[in-house]
């Protein structure tokens, strides 16, 4: 799948356990009458790809959607494979990223 729109938001690698960690980022659409803010995220070694992209960065993405059932709940995850800067915003020399972006 592929989704299109400016980066908000980089939050810090997350080590789950030895064999797992993961990266979440948000992104938003603004040329949409009703702007959404998705939200991503990296899996493993993609992590560190998130490094030489900017808050303020339009991007495009591609990303596999992800789910699984627990405990009678359904759980979705879109999980980022490919980043392609589109544009970068000038202003914003240095990479932003958030503790907890969510």
């Amino acid at each position: 799948m592929n989704y299109k729109g400016t980066i908000l938001s980089i939050g810090e690698t997350q080590v789950i356990t030895d064999k797992f960690s993961k990266r979440e980022f948000s992104v938003s659409d603004k040329t949409e009458t009703y702007p959404q803010t998705i939200a991503f995220e990296m899996q493993g070694n993609n992590c560190s790809k998130l490094d030489s992209f900017r808050v303020g960065s339009l991007v495009d993405i591609e990303f596999n959607l992800r789910g699984k059932e627990n405990k009678g709940r359904v759980w979705n995850t879109l999980v980022a494979w490919k980043l392609t800067n589109v544009q970068v915003d000038s202003g914003n020399s240095q990479p932003t990223t958030q503790k907890d972006p969510f």
